[in-house]
């Protein structure tokens, strides 16, 4: 089932998508640990997300697709699969999308992605230098549902505080059926951006990114990746950082509070970051549905 066919579905009973997002482990005993996830939630989400590395898997074991594939056979519940750009050629993407549509998941985000730092880029390569160029080449290849990442305080490699809008109407325009924000803590950074994307004539749903804080070790990758901590989430971090505990209920406490507000003014969806954290999926699906 295509994505943007539960986004019309959900749409007609008023309510909002819920999504979670997945990665492949690096060890078989960590993949087994999302498989029980799965078989043991309460609710079910509408779709299961699984990341994809920045260098790929061609060439070697697609554990993005093996999981991808399972968790919707297995388990009756729509995938997605991450592809990444970056590190390959047109011939690369073409192969990967035939391995893809061959296990029936119908469902890619399309990123341009970014190599591992201190990566030797000799011999990659240099094609894809926009997400909108890797969305033309997969809506030639075959027809898959495609979903655009968006970002509420600016891409990390952009000057501007903003989402760039023509960067927007380019993935758009290029076949992005609907899009998934970067994480955010300000509820008001995402709905500017969702209001401001709307009235620009693009016609396609909107999930909103949620990543809950369960540790402060987890905050120099959040801004790494551009999001602003709020003086409020500030003050909960530097009050239980000696207490992993109570940070990681305040965390998820304040992640939840996110989500209510996001639902209550009707948001097309919700795509939590779970970084395979079981009470993280448990938790927010029993919360929500």
């Amino acid at each position: 089932m295509k994505i943007t066919d539960i986004y019309r579905e959900k749409n007609l009973q008023k309510k909002s998508v819920i999504s979670l997002e997945v990665f492949p482990p690096k060890t078989d005993a960590g993949i087994e640990t999302i498989y029980q996830t799965v078989a043991g939630l309460t609710h079910k989400p509408d779709y299961i997300s699984v990341t994809y590395g920045a260098m790929g898997s061609l060439g070697r074991e697609n554990k993005t697709l093996e999981i991808a594939e399972k968790i919707k056979k297995e388990y009756g519940i729509e995938t997605m699969h991450h592809l990444t750009s970056i590190n390959n050629n047109p011939e690369q993407i073409t192969e990967i999308l035939a391995e893809i549509k061959a296990k029936n998941v119908q469902n890619i985000l399309a990123l341009r992605g970014d190599l591992p730092k201190n990566t030797d880029v000799t011999g990659c390569p240099d094609i894809y230098h926009y997400a909108h160029e890797l969305i033309t080449d997969i809506k030639k290849t075959g027809d898959f549902d495609i979903a655009a990442a968006i970002y509420p305080e600016g891409h990390v490699d952009s000057p501007l505080d903003v989402e760039n809008i023509e960067h927007v109407k380019r993935k758009y325009d290029a076949g992005a059926n609907f899009f998934i924000s970067q994480l955010f803590f300000d509820n008001d950074k995402f709905l500017r951006l969702n209001d401001y994307v709307k009235n620009s004539g693009i016609e396609a749903p909107i999930a909103a990114g949620i990543m809950p804080v369960l540790q402060e070790s987890q905050v120099a990758r959040m801004l790494y990746f551009g999001a602003s901590l709020p003086t409020r989430l500030i003050k909960i971090i530097n009050k239980y950082k000696d207490s992993p505990e109570d940070l990681q209920k305040a965390g998820m406490d304040y992640a939840c509070k996110q989500i209510d507000d996001l639902l209550a003014r009707g948001v097309d969806g919700v795509h939590i970051y779970t970084m395979n954290k079981p009470f993280v999926a448990n938790t927010m699906m029993d919360h929500y549905l």
